[in-house]
Parts: structure tokens; C-alpha cells; sequence
């Protein structure tokens, strides 16, 4: 873990290198840590007068996610809870049932409804609960982006040699040189326009796989407002537990 000084306060952060990056990124995840994403060649000093430039940022994104997360506290994965999906919040429910083998969760005029086995305690209760919910946001999200990416491929004229649906941490999408494209489930909790613009965004690395200016153009092209989704996604935190930040895309 490395340190600066700002003033009386002092940042913590942790630095990630990676292959592709090209530039800097300062993250801010929902328990106010911070992540820097930073190229291979990039020596340590120069990102620490990076983040020493950033710092009156760092805090003040910093103060704003320890007031979400003091009014969004982490899910217990108990009925009366909710939970978003395409932008909209559902309510969950819990069912205590008699039956051998427990049923997925579904959704039902309007909640999320998950059917355990009466006999077990709360923490394995609270567990399994929680593992329905994920299995159906892995299916909803598999099932919504392919219908959704077909159309924008179309357009773009350029298809995915294969679309994956992963549980990535740090992205919420991802495109390889050979035309994988991967996709964070979480991103199925956000509104539609900006899971679209995801898609696209993904699709428009099949013809520039960097983000240049020519890329950017590419995107503005498929989606003239897209900045408006791009602004949400990045001030926005789906997710159903505490995780390592968000909010990249690849």
C-alpha cells in the first residue's frame, strides 16, 4: 500500500499496472479506497506526483463515497430488501418452504422472489439467498446483452468472434485484440441506456482497439450523447456487496 500527505490527510492507495493502459485512472471504490490504474513503464515516483496533483479530488470523492455507503448499507439478503436491475428496484422476497430442491430466484409482479428450505439458520439462509440472486443476475445479464448487442452490432457493422459474462472487478466491459468481449454482470443493475452504452462502447473496440480520438468519433457516431451515460456509470456503484471499484472500461 502506498501513501501521501494532502494538508492534515493522508491518502492510502493502491497501484494496479496493466498491459493495455496507455494512461493513468484514479479510482475511489465504495469503502473510499483508492485504486490507481497505471502503464507498465510508469515508475512509481511520477504516479505519486499524480495522485499528489489529484489529492483535493481524491477527498472530496472520497467524503462522497462514505456518504453513499452510510445511506446505502451493505446487503443482508433478507426479505424487504431491494435490489436494482435495468435501473428500476425490486423488492425482494424471502419464502421458507418444505420442498427438497430450492427454486431459482425469479421475478414476480414486481419482486424478486427466492424459495429456501425452512430448516436452515440464518447465516446459511442469508447465503443461499445470495447465491440465487447472483446465479438469476448471470442469466439476466447473458440473456439482456445478447438480445441487446445484435442491433448495435448491425449498425457498427462489426461482431464479437464471442460475448462472456464475467465477474470482473475492475471493468465493466472488456474487449481483446481477438474479438472477445467480456462483460461485467453488475453492469445488468444500471439503467438501459447505459448498459448500452457499454455495448457499444465494446463493439467500437473491434475497429480501434485503443482509446484514441478516432474511437471516441466511432462512439459518438452509434450514441451523439453517450458522455450522459459515461457521466453516470462512472459517479454510479451497482453492486451487491462491497467490491474492489468500478468503473472502468476497457
Amino acid at each position: 500500500m502506498h501513501s501521501i500527505s494532502s494538508g492534515e490527510e493522508t491518502i492510502y492507495f493502491e497501484i494496479r499496472r496493466g498491459r493495455r493502459k496507455k494512461s493513468v485512472a484514479i479510482l475511489i471504490g465504495p469503502k473510499a479506497q483508492v485504486v490507481v490504474l497505471a502503464p507498465r513503464y510508469l515508475d512509481e515516483e511520477r504516479i505519486r506526483a499524480i495522485v499528489q496533483k489529484k489529492a483535493r479530488w481524491i477527498i472530496e470523492k472520497q467524503e462522497l463515497a462514505r456518504v453513499i455507503r452510510s445511506l446505502n448499507p451493505p446487503k443482508e439478503f433478507v426479505g424487504g430488501e431491494t435490489f436494482p436491475y435495468l435501473g428500476r428496484r425490486y423488492r425482494l422476497e424471502v419464502i421458507r418452504s418444505t420442498v427438497k430442491k430450492e427454486k431459482k430466484c425469479k421475478l414476480i409482479r414486481g419482486q424478486l422472489r427466492v424459495e429456501i428450505g425452512q430448516e436452515l439458520g440464518e447465516k446459511e439462509a442469508r447465503m443461499r439467498v445470495k447465491k440465487a440472486l447472483l446465479d438469476w443476475y448471470f442469466e439476466r445479464a447473458a440473456s439482456e446483452i445478447r438480445e441487446r448487442i445484435d442491433p448495435w452490432a448491425e449498425q457498427i457493422g462489426k461482431w464479437p468472434r464471442s460475448i462472456e459474462i464475467k465477474d470482473q472487478k475492475a471493468r465493466w466491459g472488456s474487449c481483446s485484440a481477438s474479438g472477445v468481449i467480456r462483460f461485467n454482470w453488475e453492469i445488468i443493475m444500471a439503467p438501459p441506456p447505459v448498459v448500452d452504452y457499454v455495448i457499444v462502447h465494446e463493439l467500437c473496440h473491434l475497429i480501434h482497439l485503443h482509446h484514441s480520438h478516432r474511437f471516441w468519433q466511432k462512439v459518438r457516431s452509434i450514441l451523439p450523447d453517450y458522455q450522459e451515460s459515461r457521466m453516470l456509470l462512472r459517479q454510479s456503484h451497482f453492486a451487491l456487496e462491497d467490491a474492489d471499484p468500478s468503473g472502468e472500461i476497457g
